[in-house]
């Protein structure tokens, strides 16, 4: 099928929706719902890989260390607890035995965050606290951190991966290091890069999760910039255990996870290649790089995940790219 075709096939349930794979100076673009190349989307969590991007940018310019304690630049979090096991109550808890770092953050192993299991009384502190996604005003970082502050860690800073949190305290961590995460993002990609419909939802608090809107032009400069880029080569790197993927599963579905984004580590369906690199927003969209094949994929729609499995219309986008170009 070609782009067009994918992109029509699922036009009932994804009335809004555009998509494009590159390879080289090559590209395809397709779009439905009288959307363009210009049309701008939340993009969801695909703000990861980029708010990654930009930690390791900072670390390269000796801004902050990844073994460093985010207490330096977040002493609201600089005493955290941890649930005596995952499914204790958010009063059964010990002290941490280690400080919450920077490459705790960027590997999603913090103990904030989500495992299958979102019934888990610690999960649902964190939704009732901190979750910041679908609020829609939201606090200042100071009123955050003190809410996220109450919730206790799901494990041990470091002894295990979690879904999402991490990154939304990275966002305000990186906020706090820089003056203002937005500029610096503007400077050292938006501008450089012509990224011109990019940015932050909201400014007052920059959610390093799922906080930016972006076009598929924006983000093909992005995915460039990355396969261009030595960064490249520390952002894809699988840090999870055999057995913290199959914990992750639904999120991972077998595949690892670098800083910001999975990477492909088995050759499960037809579109993974060891490498590919990238994400999945639950404001449906998706965005990977594919380093060994130079290739790109990004599709945006308007169509919101229910679950974090990905929707039929990426399974079938990511199949038909296999053959693009």
């Amino acid at each position: 099928m070609t782009l067009q075709e994918v992109l029509e096939a699922h036009r009932e349930t994804t009335p809004n929706a555009v998509a494009l794979v590159a390879r080289g100076d090559e590209v395809e673009f397709a779009a439905i719902g009288e959307e363009t190349r210009e049309s701008v989307f939340p993009i969801a969590s695909i703000t990861k890989p980029i708010v990654a991007t930009a930690a390791m940018v900072l670390v390269r310019d000796g801004k902050l260390g990844l073994d460093d304690p985010i207490a330096t630049w977040l002493p609201e979090l600089a005493n955290p607890v941890v649930v005596r096991t995952q499914s204790s109550k958010i009063d059964d808890v010990v002290p941490a035995t280690r400080p919450i770092t920077v490459r705790h953050l960027v590997t999603s192993r913090s103990g904030w965050g989500f495992t299958a299991d979102f019934s888990l009384p610690a999960t649902q502190k964190l939704f009732e606290e901190a979750h910041l996604h679908g609020r829609e005003d939201l606090p200042s970082p100071e009123e955050w951190l003190e809410h996220l502050a109450l919730v206790p860690l799901l494990h041990q800073p470091g002894e295990g991966w979690v879904y999402n949190t991490s990154y939304d305290v990275l966002g305000v961590l990186l906020h706090r290091v820089t003056g203002s995460l937005p500029d610096f993002m503007a400077e050292r990609f938006y501008e450089p890069l012509g990224m011109k419909n990019t940015g932050f939802i909201s400014d007052v608090l920059p959610s390093g999760a799922g906080g930016l809107n972006s076009t598929a032009d924006d983000l093909l400069a992005f995915t460039r910039f990355l396969l261009n880029s030595d960064l490249l080569v520390e952002l894809a790197v699988d840090t999870t255990t055999a057995e913290e993927r199959e914990a992750g599963r639904i999120f991972l579905e077998g595949q690892g996870w670098g800083f910001g984004g999975s990477v492909d580590i088995a050759e499960i369906d037809p579109w993974n290649v060891k490498g590919r690199y990238g994400w999945v927003g639950g404001s449906g969209t998706a965005a990977h790089v594919v380093p060994s094949q130079n290739l790109i994929t990004i599709l945006l729609t308007r169509t919101a995940m229910t679950s974090p499995t990905p929707l039929a219309i990426m399974r079938d986008f990511w199949r038909s790219a296999v053959h693009t170009l």
